[in-house]
């Protein structure tokens, strides 16, 4: 029989050599790109793991293996920080699908599983971690009590859950950061293992354990941890994020039979050309031109209302598509005009009917086709965005580039982070 307590002796190996303080970049030799004149501070943190680097796939961004008679503690502690509220954080192994270990957020509080020969227990709790600050987490096996801390203040406790550490007769711990080593499917309880959180000072039992690192911490276009950060979502400029409008709300038909459509958010971005979204099935299309952002419904019907002075674009933003206007507002600024029947109509058909998808970032079908890069993608912060009332969320996407960060923008500044995480 294989003890649990040796999960929790692999939560912790000391980390890659970035964790003593080389830039991630130093170390792989890729290039941290800068994100425009409104993100001039953006670059790597020194010594932190971006923990969430691949859209639609549930294995580990990183991975180590150590072997089980070489472990002398059962403690492990590293820095995390997340606004994401759902994902894995840590998840370890001693024998695949029969004895496992996870930590994950649920509701932005930590969630333990256990999967084990001695019980199958899932249990959640204590304080948000979804906040956007570091914290310190700890967990600990002392006996048959399993132990997790966060901040120093005790959050979850389990007992009789395992046993005394003792040798076990395998000769490989697994243990993989924001994913999962084994099918989503033998989760006690159902989760989302996306995770867009950072983490760093990591302690995993003193040991030194390289990361079997995978593709993609080798790739130019790794996402990094930024110093600071703000509630959001970032579109670094190569790539875009598609839902499906059959996943998305139809809006409420008052008693007069009217539908219209409601799109809010709020919008950071430098001054560029780029596409901020549009629909596949209906022309549809909301642009970012220069000093001015651009709504086109329909083949004729164009709205225009300017930046608001002073360089960086940081308002809020609606457009509105009623039967009788459509309105576009950025900021205090708005325009609105009468509303072509027959464009509304043929919208309204292709929304109720569900049919095509809504595309955030881009245009429909711009990374499928070679020639359709030349034209670029939107560069910048998206934070709230609102269909009929309905917050998008980027992890029920139909598809996502990897280059976005779904619940994550660079701070501004340490004052606005602040700010941000208050909320």
């Amino acid at each position: 029989m294989i003890p649990i307590s040796s999960w929790l002796v692999l939560l912790v190996v000391s980390g890659p050599p970035w964790a003593a303080g080389e830039g991630l970049q130093d170390i792989l030799g890729v290039h941290v790109p800068k994100y425009g004149q409104c993100f001039q501070s953006v670059s790597g943190e020194a010594g932190a793991l971006n923990v969430g680097q691949r859209w639609g796939d549930p294995s580990p961004t990183a991975t180590l293996v150590i072997d089980p008679r070489t472990v002398t503690s059962a403690t492990s502690y590293f820095d995390f920080r997340t606004f994401d509220p759902e994902g894995v954080i840590f998840y370890g192994d001693m024998s695949p699908g029969v004895n496992w270990f996870l930590l994950a957020l649920r509701n932005g509080k930590p969630e333990i599983q256990i999967h084990n020969t001695l019980t199958n227990v899932t249990v959640s709790g204590g304080q948000r971690l979804d906040d956007g600050q570091w914290h310190r987490i700890m967990a600990k096996n002392e006996g048959h009590t399993v132990l997790l801390a966060v901040d120093g203040v005790d959050q979850l406790t389990l007992n009789h859950v395992s046993e005394a550490i003792v040798e076990a007769p395998v000769f490989a711990l697994r243990i993989g950061v924001g994913g999962l080593l084994i099918p989503t499917e033998e989760l006690l309880l159902p989760l989302n293992p996306a995770m867009d959180g950072c983490m760093r000072r990591w302690n995993w039992l003193n040991k030194s354990t390289e990361w079997l690192e995978g593709t993609s911490l080798e790739d130019k276009d790794t996402k990094v941890c930024f110093p600071t950060i703000r509630r959001g979502s970032f579109f670094p400029g190569n790539g875009l994020a598609t839902f499906s409008l059959s996943g998305l709300p139809t809006g409420v038909i008052s008693a007069n039979r009217s539908w219209s459509l409601t799109v809010e958010m709020w919008i950071g971005a430098a001054p560029q050309s780029a596409p901020l979204l549009a629909t596949s099935a209906f022309p549809l299309r909301l642009s970012l031109h220069r000093t001015d952002l651009t709504a086109h419904l329909g083949n004729k019907t164009v709205l225009q209302v300017p930046f608001p002075l002073g360089g960086c674009l940081d308002a809020p933003l609606l457009l509105s598509i009623t039967p009788s206007h459509a309105t576009l507002r950025l900021g205090d600024a708005e325009t609105s005009k009468p509303t072509p029947k027959l464009d509304f109509e043929s919208l309204k058909h292709v929304w109720l009917g569900k049919k095509g998808d809504f595309v955030v970032g881009g245009l429909p079908g711009q990374e499928k086709f070679p020639a359709a890069q030349e034209r670029s993608f939107f560069r910048g912060c998206l934070r709230g965005i609102r269909v009929q009332g309905h917050e998008l969320d980027f992890d029920e996407v139909q598809s996502r580039s990897n280059s976005i960060w779904p619940h994550s923008c660079p701070g501004a500044d340490v004052g606005q982070a602040k700010a941000d995480q208050e909320e």
